[in-house]
């Protein structure tokens, strides 16, 4: 390929690196996870197209091929591990395509190492670099002004964020992270400043990004960026030839230590308490039910790592040793966990002992590659700027990622900055690769291979991002027409079937919607056919789904409530019993099990599964009303009691699910005291009063009945023509 074709190529590649930060930005509302998927598909596509144009700049130039380095090898072999932990695990479809909700797998990280290749091969100069730090600062500067609007409140704050500041991530600890980062990024480049004026803007924008990692209210990013500082002053202060340097640091260490004190200090005060940053650092403690339960589930991890030591478990497997190990103690937590809340554990469950030494490797050639060059140029003034600001990054960056896990943006950036040390270690600052093109001769081989590339390359793309994308969409869409025209059966059940049709890694989380929807279609007013149109596809689809995972707890457990839901109980409680096998600790499954054995008349078993759910953990509340329940209907009233007043301190409880045990009980009396509980809770609830009123009939309390009727009248005029006439029912004697 002539000169000038390969040098418009280089252009094209270098360009698309510079913008690549700006994915970040990216929030899809036309796609499922729309914090996630949009800019994961963005990241491939580019990152794709971009790989496509390097493997023909490297085809026809040494120049543009890949120099060596321990980094390139540890990342390398990282990810060959990660492919054969998927291959040898449990689930090898979703180790290598992962799903919406994270957008990791297998192909997330062929992904990021393409990144990476392309990265290392095309920036090759001094001014490449500072090109590319000057787009991650502009991205970092934007998104703390995004960060300080969303404090602010003139841009809202995704729902499972709360107060946290979290960017255009959805997520604050995903903030958390990329702002830590840029916050490193700008102490660099402060220090790499040639003049006062850059010094000031860089020292500007560190004190704009640091805040923003406060207002994200994220503990482990706070304490790592906190401690991260902390390193870098003190290897500032040892390394430094410069003395004011030297009292600098010292002074920022004392600084530091003077305000943790000043905390700790004033930790009970109102200040402190009414600052719901401050409140969160104020209540930790080891027994902290956060804390406890990573502890549990670290414990967990331990388990399943036992099990599988070598390779793990694979990548997005987490979910299985999560079931299988499940510690009951977790009920105060969220019921399905997909990652440790680790990094050690989750590399030792994805990848084994060699997976996580092959990750350890990536931060142990970096800073060996780091501080190598210091030890050939510690004369050289500032030459211990660049071991010393990342190392101190990284450091932060992984106590941070010891509570939480990587995101698409954060492993972007932890790549890029290991380009830059790979570029680093492989140049000095007068010493750069000749990025010269020179005219040669073109070889057969060489024509060949680059329109294979390049007929490879929309391929690659079409199944790995275009039927993605489009059954993400469908199911958006089937989404949207299940909120608004959910009486449409067959509008719902044909958009399913578009989503189906792709036959991505997007069928697994369709399936779960689509048994929500026949769920609930099962509880409505349609026809018995369109009811069973409905659960027949939905059983049809999740059984696919049990037989595609079959460690999977949660797909059993969707299976065996939709046989429930179409009153075929044999069915359901085998796959219970399934899911118990996987799970065998898991009180959800016992719930289940229980209302199941209810309905098919077995109340002895009913009692019996949910006295296993109660007695996995005395303390989980729902697990002790649901015990007391079925001795209730078996006719144990005193255990019922007993149970209630050990957990809940009395033997009335203001919950709807209690008058229905009652009721099956022909305790009326129970009922109706049950009933007056929740009417004191909500005095204007027209349908408690005539509910209470019902139980009054039950109870032959007829004046009792027409006044709770009566009052219901006054607070809802609505309902005066209905409640007269019950009224006047039970005055004739029609209700008794």
């Amino acid at each position: 390929m002539p000169a000038p074709y390969l040098k418009i190529l280089s252009y094209v590649v270098k360009v698309g690196l510079l913008f690549l930060p700006l994915i970040a930005f990216i929030v899809s509302a036309t796609m499922f996870f729309p914090y996630i998927t949009g800019k994961n598909f963005a990241f491939r596509v580019i990152v794709e197209i971009l790989l496509g144009l390097w493997i023909i700049l490297a085809i026809f130039k040494r120049e543009y091929r890949p120099a060596t380095s321990p980094i390139l090898y540890a990342v390398a072999i990282t990810v060959l591990i990660l492919s054969a932990a998927a291959m040898f695990g449990e689930n090898p479809y979703r180790s290598f395509w992962s799903n919406y909700e994270r957008m990791e797998g297998v192909v997330g990280h062929l992904h990021l190492f393409a990144y990476f290749l392309v990265l290392i091969s095309v920036f090759k100069s001094i001014d490449d670099w500072k090109k590319m730090f000057y787009s991650l600062a502009a991205t970092g500067a934007a998104m703390a002004v995004y960060g300080y609007a969303q404090f602010a409140g003139l841009i809202a704050i995704s729902q499972q964020s709360g107060p946290r500041v979290d960017g255009t991530f959805g997520n604050a600890t995903y903030m958390a992270i990329f702002m830590m980062f840029q916050a490193f990024l700008a102490i660099y480049l402060f220090l790499r400043a040639e003049n006062r004026y850059w010094k000031i803007l860089w020292a500007a924008l560190f004190a704009i990004e640091a805040p923003v990692i406060f207002l994200t209210a994220t503990r482990g990013a706070i304490l790592g960026f906190a401690g991260g500082i902390i390193l870098l002053v003190f290897l500032l202060s040892i390394f430094s030839q410069n003395r004011r340097a030297k009292f600098g640091a010292m002074g920022v260490i004392a600084g530091i230590a003077f305000l943790g004190g000043a905390f700790w200090l004033m930790r009970d005060t109102d200040f402190v308490k009414s600052n719901y940053v401050l409140s969160r650092f104020s209540g930790l403690s080891l027994h902290e039910r956060t804390v406890e339960s990573r502890f549990t589930i670290w414990g967990m991890s331990w388990e399943g790592f036992k099990e599988r030591p070598l390779l793990g478990w694979g990548p997005e497997n987490y979910n299985i040793v999560f079931n299988k190990y499940y510690d009951p103690k977790l009920w105060r937590q969220e019921p399905w966990f997909d990652r440790s809340h680790n990094v050690i554990f989750d590399w030792l469950i994805t990848g084994g002992v060699l997976g996580l030494l092959a990750y350890l490797s990536i931060f142990g050639s970096a800073l060996s590659m780091l501080w190598a060059r210091y030890a050939r140029e510690r004369a050289v003034v500032g030459s211990v700027f660049a071991p010393a600001v990342f190392t101190s990054m990284f450091a932060a960056y992984f106590f941070h990622n010891l509570f939480v896990f990587d995101n698409l943006v954060s492993y972007y950036l932890f790549f890029t900055f290991l380009g830059f040390i790979h570029f680093y270690n492989a140049t000095t600052d007068h010493e750069e690769a000749d990025g010269r093109l020179q005219a040669g001769k073109i070889a057969f081989w060489q024509v060949m291979a680059a329109t294979l590339v390049l007929f490879s390359m929309p391929v690659v793309m079409y199944f790995a991002n275009a039927k993605p994308i489009q059954a993400s969409r469908a199911l958006l869409n089937a989404l949207r027409d299940l909120n608004q025209q959910g009486s449409n059966v067959d509008l719902i059940l044909k958009d399913f079937d578009k989503v189906f049709a792709y036959s991505t890694f997007g069928n697994g989380e369709a399936r779960e919607q689509l048994s929500g929807y026949a769920n609930n279609v099962v509880k409505s007013s349609l026809s018995n056919e369109n009811k069973l149109r409905v659960l027949n596809k939905a059983i049809e689809e999740v059984s696919d789904q049990v037989n595609d995972n079959p460690y999977d707890a949660r797909a059993y457990i969707v299976l065996a409530s939709l046989y429930g839901s179409g009153g075929k109980t044999a069915e359901a409680i085998a796959f219970l019993n399934k899911a118990l096998e996987v799970a065998p600790r898991k009180q959800q499954i016992y719930f289940l099990l229980a209302d199941i054995y209810r309905s098919s008349g077995d109340a002895e078993k009913a009692l019996e599964a949910a006295k296993t759910a109660y007695d996995l953990d005395t303390n989980f509340e729902q697990a002790a009303m649901v015990f007391a329940m079925f001795n209730i209907v078996n006719g144990k009233q005193d255990e019922a009691d007993a149970i209630l007043m050990r957990t809940f301190g009395s033997i009335l409880l203001p919950n709807a699910q209690m008058v229905t045990a009652y009721a099956l009980a022909g305790r009326y009396d129970r009922v109706r005291d049950t009933w007056l509980m929740l009417i004191e809770s909500e005095p204007s609830n027209v349908q408690y009063r005539v509910s209470l009123a019902a139980t009054y009939v039950q109870l032959k309390d007829y004046a009792k009945a027409i006044e709770a009727l009566a009052r219901a009248v006054d607070i809802d005029p609505q309902f005066k023509q209905e409640g007269e006439r019950l009224i006047n029912d039970i005055k004739s004697g029609k209700i008794q």
